[in-house]
């Protein structure tokens, strides 16, 4: 999925041009924009979905020619796009005439229609990218997009002279997964899985004192900790752990209260009990 949105940004953008994202959001999708030479404009990302007041004034102001956004369990914060917004951002997009990459990297574990700006749009101007590291194995690097018919000449060339091809043994061996059902019932037990770590995760940083700025959801936790997570990022490392602290996931990498957990990493006690000691 990370290589199908370098992909969609090679083939349709230039140096220079405008391109909408949500803050917070995915840092590497940042920093990839910016080694591009794309302008980077941020919009704020609430529990509905973007802020539309800013970005249909960004759209009046810029111009932007793509935006990238996670409908669905949004990173860092687990939010999920409503369809009014959907419906918003759909007129957005055909007024002032930009794409939209819906990353949906987190539909395996998503809650069953949700919806989705492609599927409401149906290709027109959405092109969609997904993958199956979340749910399968982070290392089998196999992704995919649709995009509308008129574009899949340009990303399939893109591709081609990026990268010319990708390891077929792994694609032989996920389409045997899916072929005969394995992906199915292995993301139902995932997702079962999931839902329980989330539960002990929100316990046990709750007893530690955090609160949690958005409704806990999909694998990770939006977290306030209270205290400039940048400076509790170095005193936690000191006591052995790696933590995401909230500037990562802002263009601007501005201090931030927040930090990102992943339910399925933070169920230890002993976890919490470092961090509790360092705020």
């Amino acid at each position: 999925a990370t290589q199908a949105l370098d992909i969609v940004s090679r083939a349709l953008l230039k140096a220079g041009d405008p391109v909408l994202v949500e803050e917070p959001g995915w840092s590497v999708e940042f920093a990839r924009l910016d080694a591009l030479g794309m302008r980077v404009l941020p919009v704020p990302r609430g529990p509905d979905g973007p802020d539309l007041e800013v970005m249909a004034r960004l759209c009046e102001l810029h111009s932007p020619r793509l935006f990238v956004s996670v409908s669905v369990l949004h990173n860092p914060t687990g939010y999920s796009l409503s369809p009014a917004s959907a419906h918003r951002i759909l007129q957005l997009a055909q007024q002032h005439d930009f794409y939209i990459a819906e990353d949906d990297t987190y539909g395996h574990i998503a809650p069953e229609h949700a919806t989705r700006l492609s599927a409401l749009d149906g290709l027109a101007r959405t092109i969609y990218v997904s993958g199956f590291s979340k749910i399968l194995a982070p290392n089998w690097r196999i992704g995919y997009l649709a995009a509308p018919p008129h574009l899949v000449e340009r990303l399939l060339d893109t591709k081609l002279l990026s990268t010319l091809t990708t390891p077929s043994l792994l694609e032989k061996a996920l389409a045997l997964c899916i072929e005969q059902g394995q992906l199915r019932r292995h993301g139902e037990r995932i997702r079962q899985a999931l839902a329980q770590a989330r539960a002990r995760s929100v316990q046990l940083a709750l007893e530690a004192g955090c609160t949690f700025a958005a409704e806990p959801a999909g694998m990770f936790g939006w977290v306030d900790t209270g205290v400039d997570t940048d400076v509790l990022a170095q005193r936690m490392l000191d006591e052995g752990y790696l933590i995401a602290p909230g500037a990562l996931f802002h263009a601007t990498r501005q201090p931030c209260t927040l930090m990102r957990i992943n339910f399925g990493t933070t169920q230890e006690p002993a976890f919490w009990r470092a961090l509790r000691s360092s705020l």
